[in-house]
């Protein structure tokens, strides 16, 4: 839905004073970021879209991943976005086009390290359920 991925979009880059956008550096990239994007970046995209069976067609929730990239020889790096993105995200309030926000609670974090290259790359994955409602 376009409506609530430019909701988070205009979260993040309304936020140009919080850490999380300081620590990436403004690098907050849809579904994937672009060949050869520097480091550190964050990568956000839908990952489901569930109707609510309420027998309306008012409500929506949605599973959204962030995704965390870091290519610095210490986890630090990563596990100081990841704190930061929590305290922009989690249990926001979103403004979204057409419909009310309802709920922004994070569901899951995992780190998604990858030292296998050089200089090795370390990150988080956190999911976030979302659910909104038409504006009635």
């Amino acid at each position: 839905m376009n409506e609530l991925q430019a909701a988070i979009y205009n979260k993040f880059n309304n936020s140009t004073g919080h850490g999380c956008y300081t620590n990436v550096g403004g690098r907050f990239y849809l579904n994937k970021a672009p060949q050869k994007s520097s480091f550190p970046y964050i990568v956000y995209f839908p990952v489901t879209d569930i109707d609510e069976v309420d027998f309306t067609d008012e409500r929506e929730d949605f599973l959204v991943q962030f995704s965390i990239f870091s290519e610095n020889n210490s986890p630090y790096e990563a596990g100081t976005i990841l704190g930061h993105l929590k305290s922009l995200f989690d249990d926001c309030t979103l403004t979204v086009t057409g419909y009310n926000h309802l709920r922004f609670s994070r569901t899951m974090t995992v780190p998604n390290n990858d030292i296998t290259v050089a200089p090795p790359v370390f990150g988080y994955s956190v999911d976030y359920e979302v659910t909104i409602e038409k504006s009635k």
